[in-house]
């Protein structure tokens, strides 16, 4: 099987059960536009689609453009940016930030009938690409919008991406890393899983769980601190992934969230490195970087995270 047709395959496949779901489960997607969660965290669009709302982070005020970044909060962030490839130039090793696409960017057709958002200026992303340093900053969203025709992207009830959303993303920054590698789709160890999606959690007590396609664990941990499982936190937690089978026997550090933690993509990432070493924070410890001989320092965080510069960094010695 070509890699073109094993990409067709996985993308039919992933369609025809987000389709299954939605029948399956319709009534609990039947809620009218607007509609918000108990705790406000989560907003019905179009058709039952569900996004994350303003919350913490103002993420639709960001996304109509009225909160913007500051100049004062974009001098911050450039200091961050240079800072960082410094940083990562000193120790031998690539940096990039990616930045995942908010469901409200990849469809917005689905959060707002048509002609509805009333945008009234860039958002906080759109200011970055601008004023960050060419390659540094990665936002995938013209590539994931340009494979929206085949590819479902996104779930309904979930405010995370689907594997084929992940599958561009990661092809979008390798392109920009690693334009001269060769990353094959056939190397993805998919499965099927169960998942119990977090915006339609916030709707209903039902403990309805969708099939998905995931990324199978191929890749066993040689380091977990169980943070999260022993606590609940999740700042803080970090594993090791290691894969003697991958094609590139290197060192990839990801400073990042949910997306990377358990949503797949440290295991896309392992599908590829010998070694992928996974940090839930926002700091980046460039002394553990050089420990293991990271050769690419990547952070990872979602589009509405970016209202606010990262902290300060442990730089190298």
């Amino acid at each position: 099987m070509s890699e073109e047709e094993r990409l067709s395959e996985f993308l039919a496949a992933e369609r025809a059960l987000a389709e299954a779901n939605h029948q399956r489960l319709a009534a609990l997607y039947d809620r009218p536009f607007g509609a918000l969660s108990t705790d406000q965290v989560a907003i019905t669009g179009v058709d039952g689609w569900q996004f994350i709302a303003n919350g913490n982070n103002s993420w639709e005020q960001q996304y109509l453009g009225e909160l913007r970044l500051s100049e004062a909060g974009l001098a911050e962030w450039r200091q961050v940016f240079e800072r960082r490839l410094a940083a990562s130039a000193a120790i031998g090793a690539r940096f990039a930030h990616l930045v995942v696409p908010e469901k409200q960017s990849i469809i917005p057709e689905a959060r707002w009938p048509a002609g509805s958002a009333q945008v009234r200026g860039e958002r906080p992303v759109q200011q970055l690409l601008q004023a960050m340093p060419a390659g540094a900053l990665v936002y995938p969203l013209e590539r994931l919008r340009a494979e929206s025709w085949r590819a479902e992207l996104v779930f309904r009830g979930n405010s995370h991406w689907a594997l084929s959303g992940a599958w561009f993303g990661f092809a979008a920054l390798m392109a920009t890393v690693w334009p001269e590698r060769h990353f094959d789709v056939r190397l993805l160890p998919l499965m099927r899983s169960w998942w119990r999606h977090d915006l339609l959690l916030k709707y209903t007590a039902e403990p309805c769980y969708e099939s998905v396609l995931s990324i199978a664990r191929r890749a066993p941990p040689v380091y977990d601190n169980r943070l999260m499982a022993t606590t609940g936190a999740h700042v803080g937690n970090h594993y090791v992934l290691q894969n003697p089978a991958a094609p590139y026997q290197e060192a990839v550090v990801i400073f990042g969230d949910s997306y990377a933690f358990d949503i797949g993509f440290s295991d896309l990432l392992a599908s590829f490195f010998g070694q992928v070493h996974f940090v839930w924070n926002t700091m980046i410890d460039f002394r553990y970087c050089k420990s293991v001989g990271a050769r690419l320092v990547l952070v990872e965080s979602a589009e509405r995270y970016l209202v606010r510069a990262h902290p300060m960094d442990l730089l190298p010695d």
